[in-house]
């Protein structure tokens, strides 16, 4: 009988759980392609830059979970080489310490910087900001519920939680929890729930 060391199971649990999310994921971006015929649905899949980071952001969880001393090392160099060149390319910037849950969505790409915990199946538009207060001081960042939309341009900033089922409209500001059903506009955002 074979003995499963921890590292081994906790690098089967990651696989298992980044290969359900990417699987996920594509459902999302493949649902977005429209009526288009199948070439034109291939090559909005081939060339779609969401997808592509986001394909890449669950890889790193699979390649940081490998403990095998030199190959770890060397996969990790790899994998830092793509994305610092994918993320400068299409100016998007996932934190890879983030959790992020399944069928996240990237709607377009540029300006978008992210560092806080996302539930299942949000989806950010372009020029999104999320993450840690200013003046070289943090105190945490975002925790992001369920089915959460976040629109264009928008920005939630520091240690506060938006409630599942919320939407942001574009260009608001959040700095304050959002309870779940929100809808949230304006600069500083305020909200409303819906029933």
């Amino acid at each position: 009988m074979v003995v499963v060391n921890s590292s081994m199971k906790m690098f089967i649990n990651t696989l298992k759980i980044q290969c359900e999310a990417i699987s996920q994921d594509a459902l999302v971006y493949w649902s977005k392609r429209g009526s288009s015929s199948l070439i034109q649905s291939i090559l909005y899949a081939l060339t779609c830059h969401g997808w592509h980071v986001m394909f890449l952001f669950r890889m790193s969880k699979i390649i940081y979970a490998i403990k095998i001393p030199i190959l770890s090392h060397i996969l990790k160099i790899l994998f830092q080489l793509v994305w610092f060149f994918i993320t400068t390319l299409y100016g998007i910037w996932l934190d890879l310490s983030n959790d992020i849950g399944k069928g996240f969505y990237i709607g377009h790409f540029g300006g978008i910087v992210v560092r806080g915990d996302f539930g299942d199946y949000c989806s950010i538009g372009q020029s999104v900001t999320v993450g840690y207060k200013g003046d070289g001081k943090s105190n945490g960042w975002p925790d992001i519920g369920n089915n959460v939309y976040i629109g264009a341009g928008a920005k939630i900033i520091g240690d506060i939680t938006i409630g599942s089922n919320s939407t942001i409209g574009a260009n608001a500001v959040i700095v304050k929890n959002l309870p779940k059903n929100s809808f949230a506009v304006g600069v500083p955002a305020t909200y409303v729930i819906r029933k």
